[in-house]
């Protein structure tokens, strides 16, 4: 199906989609082949025969789910190795991508078939033969199937990251998104967490349902005291999985998002009265500590632009803690006179518009992710209406995609591996003079051609082949635009960061973050349609 697509598709990274699918078609067969089984058991009361008939009946039932387990493990192997060998013949270069291919078939494929046996075994247990329990099996089906977010996107597509409604679907949120540039797959422990929370309830229920076998007052006994633990864990994991799930790919926390700067005051007032010298930030996992030195300071009430979304812990001014006020991205710090610098702590959180999940994150320059000089919040969206009708329009954009000539030192130190840095490394520390600083931890590939340092998603396929074609392309549309307009960067920058979707393009002096803005690894066919005018927009 995806190889169909006639508009020759390489969003690769897409790819493992068709699962879901493969998963809501193949366990009704299993949801049915288990009643069956089970339920012609029941019928004949052999387990009520003998004195240990529940304990039979219970290890019948353990041995048919450890082989369907078993079984679904092979399927799993056998479709992780189709997925790599078509990965491998388009291209697709040996990375972590493949290691995290693998977990995602297991949640989303190993896992859904491998409960589909005990929604069979509870309809078995609870209704028997009857005829009416095909027409449940049905609606259990389609409540509990993979696609359960498409067919009822009206719903879902209202359900937040840590809303308790996302533990109503083990699929994930978008069937036609599972990848993101840099981010990745669609997995993370929340993902893992939900999976066991639904198997805990899956066999309260079936233990539940199972007590009317029990042949002895300690049988029952035994049961009960498991049924009473049940609840405090089903309520730890579901806990757990509303706390790890990731916001990168759910509609309503991006929704949510941009209604919140939709109601932001756009006339804040600001105080931009100093100058910064120099940046010292720190990243401990989610923990920033960004230490700012000021060249002047003439103001008491200066005002720094750092993303809403990041909660602040403390800021200090000459090793005292002091007050400070937001205003949606915007800070306002009450100094002592005399302040020369100021320390700022606080955690960056997991958001929809800058993703932070299995350790990867990307950071852009033209991002609020440290305090910055600015006198805006870091997104806007301008709405009009159309003349004559009730129709609204809007689009939105990010405040800081033209970079402020002005030049900071700065000093990172980051713990984990980094992908990209726009500053030199220097040690175990990248610090250097930049307009502003792009961090890149995540899922991507990187290769030098002719110094040029490019950096792009591991999804994308023979990138060692095609840039060469890419790179000189770059740069004549770059001298062409340079032709039309003076610009404020003189060449085409050494760095190059290539994504599909997700990031925005923006151009420094030292590194260029360029998104297709669609489906395509960058290639000659997306050179030859609208590379000049995409490449105007993020000069301009």
């Amino acid at each position: 199906m995806f190889f169909s697509d006639p508009y020759d598709m390489e969003a690769y990274g897409q790819l493992p989609h068709e699962v879901f699918m493969l998963v809501q078609m193949v366990s009704i067969f299993y949801i049915v082949f288990f009643y069956l089984l089970h339920s012609k058991e029941l019928l004949y009361g052999v387990q009520s025969f003998f004195t240990d008939g529940y304990r039979i009946m219970l290890e019948k039932m353990s041995a048919m789910f450890a082989v369907h387990v078993l079984c679904q493990g092979v399927m799993a192997v056998v479709a992780y190795g189709i997925f790599s060998i078509v990965y491998f013949v388009v291209g697709i270069e040996p990375s972590d991508f493949y290691l995290s291919l693998f977990r995602f078939l297991i949640v989303y494929m190993f896992a859904p078939l491998s409960l589909s046996i005990m929604y069979g075994l509870m309809v078995a247990m609870l209704l028997g033969t009857k005829k009416s329990s095909f027409f449940v099996m049905l609606v259990v089906w389609i409540v509990t199937g993979s696609m359960t977010t498409e067919l009822f996107i009206d719903f879902f597509e209202t359900v937040h990251a840590n809303d308790w409604k996302s533990l109503l679907f083990i699929g994930n949120h978008g069937v036609q998104s599972v990848y993101d540039s840099y981010i990745g797959f669609e997995v993370d422990r929340g993902n893992e967490w939900k999976l066991l929370t639904w198997f805990l309830v899956l066999f309260g229920m079936i233990l539940m349902l199972s007590l009317r076998w029990t042949l002895t007052t300690r049988e029952r006994n035994v049961v009960m005291k498991v049924l009473l633990m049940l609840p405090f864990l089903i309520v730890l994991t579901a806990y757990s999985s509303l706390q790890s799930n990731t916001k990168a790919f759910t509609r309503a926390d991006q929704t949510t998002e941009i209604n919140d700067y939709r109601k932001m005051n756009r006339d804040v007032k600001t105080d931009l009265r100093y100058d910064i010298q120099s940046y010292s930030i720190s990243l401990k996992e989610k923990q920033a500590t960004v230490h700012v030195m000021f060249s002047r300071m003439d103001t008491t009430k200066p005002t720094f632009q750092l993303y809403h979304a990041y909660p602040i812990k403390w800021i200090q001014a000459n090793h005292k803690r002091v007050k400070f006020a937001r205003e949606g991205d915007i800070v306002t710090v009450y100094l002592p006179e005399g302040t020369t610098s100021l320390t700022f702590r606080y955690d960056i959180v997991d958001t929809s518009f800058i993703p932070y999940t299995n350790g990867r994150t990307v950071l852009l320059a033209d991002k609020a992710w440290y305090p910055k000089k600015r006198a805006s919040q870091m997104y806007k969206i301008y709405e009009f209406t159309i003349y004559g009708t009730k129709e609204r329009i809007w689009w939105d954009e990010f405040t800081d995609q033209f970079l402020p000539r002005e030049k900071h030192a700065f000093t990172l130190k980051v713990d984990g591996d980094v992908l990209f840095c726009n500053l030199p490394k220097r040690g175990s520390v990248y610090s250097g003079e930049a307009q502003a600083v792009t961090l890149i931890k995540g899922q991507g590939n990187r290769l030098v051609y002719k110094g040029y340092q490019i950096t792009y998603p591991a999804d994308w396929p023979k990138m060692d082949e095609r840039v060469s074609t890419v790179v000189p392309q770059l740069k004549e549309a770059f001298q062409d635009v340079r032709q039309i307009a003076p610009t404020t960067v003189s060449s085409l920058p050494k760095a190059i960061v290539f994504s599909s979707f997700g990031l925005s393009s923006f151009m420094a002096d030292d590194h260029l973050v360029y998104n297709t803005g669609d489906l395509y690894a960058i290639d000659k066919y997306h050179l030859d349609q609208d590379f000049y005018e995409e490449i105007h927009k993020t000069i301009f």
